[in-house]
């Protein structure tokens, strides 16, 4: 069974009553991608999440305790199992680390979920199932 060694996170805000999850291309920018990275010794998935999530989205939030799930990605160097955390955003930021080298585009959930790979659909979805959008935002 592979290790976990990477932490994702489904960053999302609310709009107009409506769920909006947080993308960012690949570092190549050729496709869209929830931030994704490996966890550093010492450092657990969650913290990992939300290190990510600032790296590569310049976003700031709320984590879960608990993730969302988890899947198996296979990268250059065989299967990781990646743990996928919720985050509510409280905070955009103008300048991040990886601002140059990545875009960041907010969407609503189908539109989120048509853009990622079939294996993050499911979370993009959980994702707007576990938020409740209340009255007046």
């Amino acid at each position: 069974m592979a290790r976990v060694h990477q932490a994702a996170v489904v960053p999302y805000r609310i709009r107009k009553k409506r769920v909006e999850v947080a993308l960012v291309t690949t570092s190549g920018g050729k496709s869209w991608i929830l931030p994704k990275g490996s966890v550093d010794d010492g450092e657990g998935p969650r913290d990992a999440a939300i290190r990510e999530a600032e790296e590569e989205a310049g976003l700031v939030g709320v984590v879960s305790s608990k993730p969302l799930g988890r899947y198996t990605h296979v990268n250059g160097n065989g299967p990781c199992r990646v743990e996928v955390y919720l985050m509510r955003v409280t905070a955009v930021l103008d300048h991040w680390l990886e601002k140059r080298v990545r875009q960041r585009r907010w969407m609503r959930v189908p539109e989120a979920a048509a853009h990622v790979r079939h294996e993050l659909r499911d979370f993009v979805h959980a994702a707007a199932a576990a938020v409740k959008p209340r009255s007046g935002n």
